[in-house]
């Protein structure tokens, strides 16, 4: 989020909860919580990394793969 707070630090949004490599999308994805974040799918935010770096990372459905199943009934 814009600015930073009483300590310096940038203000955030929300927290990664979980990251992954996916082999099947051939990336690394992961799980968030965002704040106000179904109402932000396809917003492309941006996230310090533990180096002080910032990826960006797009906002979206939390099912984004497969979502009528029928990878399953294959």
């Amino acid at each position: 989020a814009p600015g930073v707070n009483a300590n310096g630090q940038r203000n955030t949004q929300g927290r990664v909860t979980s990251t992954y490599y996916s082999p099947t999308l051939g990336k690394g994805i992961a799980m968030a919580l965002v704040k106000g974040g179904l109402t932000r799918k396809g917003e492309v935010i941006e996230r310090t990394k533990l180096d002080g770096g910032t990826v960006q990372a797009r906002i979206v459905d939390p099912v984004f793969y497969d979502k009528d199943g029928e990878k399953q009934n294959v």
